[in-house]
């Protein structure tokens, strides 16, 4: 079953579907800043990326972004792969400009989910670069060298009354070229459930190392 989810307490849900066998998928929203309420980050539990609020990086270039402050923060430009996933998880697959394929809750709920770059009367519209080229080739700094430009894709959900859409264009814009109409698709992975598995167990231990300590200590007082 795929469906999405709101909730902060990701982890907690990650460390419950560990114990639980539980396997869903399942897309999150999540704070950037812990409890700031920021909504910046949506996570797509069954992949382990978690994805950048994609209006964060509107009107710069490729180039802006990947020598830019969110790839020092350990985020990346994702392939188109990647985002095709995150489409199907979310309920909306690739439509591949077919105008028969539509699913226009899903699709308003991922777009609200990821960021609008684009919010015009009833249509909302997330757009951005990709790591994957318009000739399919994926991104790296020896076949794509910063400074060089080349024919970007552009991965694109669209939603508009009763219709919505997933899918991908390319050969314009360039990767030097910048817009208020689109960002950048950022992800970065995200702990194993069973890495927040054992944090959890590790906080358990801690917490009744604690408590111990704090009864030896009452003892010792009494007695004293």
């Amino acid at each position: 079953m795929r469906y999405i989810t709101h909730g902060a307490g990701f982890a907690f849900a990650l460390v419950f579907s560990v114990f639980s066998g539980q396997a869903s998928a399942a897309v999150l929203s999540a704070d950037y800043t812990p409890g700031s309420g920021d909504g910046w980050i949506t996570i797509d539990s069954s992949t382990g990326l978690k994805w950048l609020d994609v209006s964060l990086t509107i009107g710069q270039t490729f180039d802006e972004v990947r020598t830019g402050a969110w790839y020092s923060k350990g985020f990346r430009h994702a392939t188109k792969e990647e985002l095709r996933t995150l489409f199907a998880n979310a309920g909306t697959p690739d439509d591949g400009f077919n105008l028969a394929i539509s699913h226009p809750a899903e699709t308003l709920e991922l777009a609200q989910l990821l960021g609008p770059t684009l919010v015009d009367r009833d249509r909302v519209t997330v757009a951005g670069f990709l790591g994957t080229d318009f000739l399919g080739q994926d991104i790296t700094l020896a076949s794509h060298p910063v400074g060089q430009s080349f024919s970007a894709q552009l991965g694109k959900i669209d939603y508009l009354t009763t219709y919505g859409e997933a899918h991908f264009t390319g050969g314009h814009p360039f990767s030097n070229q910048a817009n208020n109409a689109y960002g950048s698709f950022l992800v970065s992975s995200v702990p194993e459930p069973g890495t927040y598995a054992t944090m959890l167990l590790g906080l358990v231990g801690v917490l009744t190392l604690a408590r111990r300590r704090k009864a030896t200590a009452h003892r010792h007082i009494r007695n004293s």
